[in-house]
């Protein structure tokens, strides 16, 4: 897949190309990136693995990683702090997600793990990861 550059102001979020759930999640910032900000690439991918390695996770670490990464000028988020910033960065009434850092990171945590301990039992898990549409392709790393 051809993907554009990923630049300082944009986002990459790596996501779990198998959970369904996931990919919903990734649809429904498609269609909601209104300022093109957001790129994508699926934690099981070599572009997504090779980006992480880049940013300190091990092969190890890569292996059992079960949470939505996001890169932001070499900025690294995970599991709920990841959220906030994708919702905040898609502006609007979303923004208003910013609230939710409020809340201490140990709860939020605690929610976000509870929802992605039982995501592929609650919303079901594909063979293969996400291949994304011709019009959807310059918003993927690969």
């Amino acid at each position: 897949m051809s993907n554009p550059e990923v630049e300082s102001d944009s986002f990459l979020i790596c996501f779990d190309g198998h959970c369904l759930l996931c990919n919903s999640w990734v649809d429904f910032l498609i269609k909601r990136d209104k300022k093109n900000v957001f790129t994508f690439t699926s934690l099981q991918s070599n572009g997504g693995r090779n980006v992480l390695l880049k940013h300190g996770y091990s092969e190890r670490t890569l292996e059992v990683l079960d949470s939505i990464v996001v890169l932001k000028a070499d900025q690294v988020s995970i599991r709920s702090d990841a959220v906030i910033e994708i919702l905040v960065a898609l502006g609007g009434i979303y923004k208003i997600s910013k609230l939710l850092k409020l809340i201490p990171s140990s709860l939020r945590n605690l929610v976000y793990d509870t929802i992605a301990k039982r995501r592929y039992r609650w919303c079901g898990r594909r063979d293969i990861c996400r291949i994304p549409s011709a019009e959807e392709s310059h918003k993927f790393l690969e």
